[in-house]
């Protein structure tokens, strides 16, 4: 992959996370799973966003889906 390439994701991935956090902090837990989910579709490893999917699901009342977003960013770290 061209350094480009690479810059390209970098940017789309740190846009993702600040649309998921603006979510998350007026309370719209459904697009801030969809968001993160989004993300972490991309980049698998990416422990913010598998942090930010498990408090948005736990929000929503999801304990079992928080708490497996919760363990992969434990594995990670």
């Amino acid at each position: 992959m061209s350094t480009h390439g690479f810059e390209d994701r970098e940017k789309i991935k740190k846009d993702k996370a600040k649309k998921a956090i603006a979510l998350a902090m007026i309370s719209r837990w459904e697009e801030a799973v969809a968001m993160n989910r989004s993300i972490v579709q991309e980049f698998p490893k990416d422990l913010e966003a598998l942090n930010r999917l498990g408090k948005a699901q736990s929000e929503l009342g999801r304990n079992r889906e928080a708490k497996e977003a919760f363990q992969s960013a434990l594995q990670i770290s």
